[in-house]
């Protein structure tokens, strides 16, 4: 392990990494989209099947958050976050070279298997080196190397692609990975900070039934929020791409970078909006407000946005621009709706909570390009399937903020969750006196 003057400095090395990591796990995800074209066409793929490979990819991909979350209970986040970048390589080598259905099938669900523990067991792995109070700004550098891996991916991997082939496309991320796994084995390392920021866990703390934690209040209205903007971006990554050349008529050249700029209004919206919900906590506010109320607004007003760009807007580039807008401001979840989980769960059950919440949201993944692609295929037009696409996301983002404006309230689950375990504490002290008398 690499040995740093201060653990503030370690920390952050850490954290930069983990966002590095992000970085390639949605450069990953982006790539479907981005060699949509070609890969199509070699294939001889319509919109309907290729929708349905997109899919495929979060056939495992829920199981495996929440199978990884139980496991990084008791194994150190370092060898897990190696074990998934390990297999994001083996999935993507073999279609650097050949390429038949039944193959981008499998590579695309193991491909999953792989990445949906990666982002809880990243946000779990900074928790480690963070207090609660201080969790949103790292997190935000994390989820930034969501976006930026989105950005990257449009202009980096359509020029090897237009320079070379699609297929070169899969080596460049397949390198990627071990490049990565390289780094993060010489500087990876544990940190030992709890919830409270204090650097002992209760290890005699009772554990909860997890049917107690998952039908929370807070709990469940957060997710379906997070399960909202999951649908929404898994759309981003893989119909935007073409939405912008078979929509918008750009070149190929020309949607990867239109598709760089869609996507960068995430930067300014998720790194603004944690900042101003960090600095609220700071105040004083309550985190129902701090973090549930201001997730739930701009998830709103997301969802107001794409509706009125499909409804109310002739302009194209209007309509693009109003569409990014929407689309990226309900991605404020994938920072605030993790630090809710972490804040209110019990320690010795937080990283499994991440990942159940982190996998019960993306099956909104598995569901919304397949439907996109139907919509499209159903459509008399690629645009009126797009746009029909889009009026689904806006309605989903509208029913669950409001959803999340009612019902999330952190400092309420807290206390919850805490009467709870005293409750079991005290039966089990009970019993135990109970048996030493007899």
């Amino acid at each position: 392990m690499a040995r740093f003057k201060s653990t503030k400095t370690h920390a952050w090395v850490i954290t930069i990494l983990l966002a590095v990591f992000m970085v390639i796990n949605f450069m990953d995800k982006a790539i479907l989209g981005i060699v949509a074209g070609p890969l199509m066409a070699d294939l001889g793929l319509s919109p309907a099947e290729f929708g349905m490979i997109a899919s495929s990819f979060f056939l495992l991909f829920s199981l495996s958050a929440i199978g990884f979350g139980f496991v990084a209970e008791r194994v150190s986040s370092k060898k897990l976050l190696l074990l998934c970048a390990g297999i994001w390589g083996v999935a993507q080598f073999p279609l650097a070279f050949v390429a038949s259905v039944p193959l981008l099938y499998f590579s695309r669900i193991l491909l999953g298997m792989g990445e949906g523990p990666a982002y809880p067991l990243a946000l779990h792995a900074c928790y480690k080196w963070f207090p609660n109070d201080k969790r949103n700004l790292p997190s935000a550098v994390i989820f930034q190397g969501v976006t930026a891996g989105l950005l990257i991916s449009g202009p980096l991997l359509t020029f090897v692609v237009v320079k070379w082939s699609w297929h070169a496309a899969f080596m460049v991320l397949g390198v990627a990975s071990l490049v990565w796994m390289a780094l993060w084995a010489y500087f990876g390392a544990e940190g030992n900070v709890t919830e409270q920021g204090s650097m002992q866990a209760d290890a005699d703390a009772p554990r909860l039934p997890y049917w107690e934690l998952i039908t929370d209040r807070t709990f469940l209205a957060n997710m379906l929020m997070y399960w909202t903007s999951y649908w929404i971006f898994s759309v981003m990554f893989t119909w935007v791409p073409s939405y912008m050349g078979k929509v918008m008529h750009y070149d190929a050249t020309d949607a990867g970078w239109m598709f760089m700029v869609f996507t960068a209004f995430n930067i300014p919206i998720v790194l603004g909006g944690s900042w101003v919900s960090q600095r609220l906590l700071k105040t004083g506010l309550a985190s129902k407000y701090a973090r549930g109320w201001l997730t739930s607004l701009l998830v709103l007003i997301g969802g107001a946005l794409i509706l009125l760009a499909v409804f109310a807007v002739q302009n194209p580039l209007l309509k693009v621009i109003l569409l990014a807008i929407g689309c990226n401001l309900p991605q404020i979840t994938f920072v605030l709706s993790s630090a809710i989980v972490a804040e209110i769960m019990p320690a010795g059950q937080r990283s499994s909570m991440m990942s159940i919440n982190s996998a019960l949201a993306t099956t909104g993944g598995l569901v919304a390009p397949a439907l996109m692609g139907a919509f499209i295929q159903g459509a008399t037009s690629p645009a009126l399937g797009y746009d029909k696409g889009f009026v689904v996301a806006g309605a989903l983002c509208i029913v669950t903020s409001v959803i999340g404006l009612l019902l999330i309230n952190p400092e309420a689950s807290k206390r919850r969750f805490a009467r709870l375990i005293e409750t079991r504490r005290a039966r089990s002290e009970t019993r135990s006196r109970s048996i030493l008398a007899k």
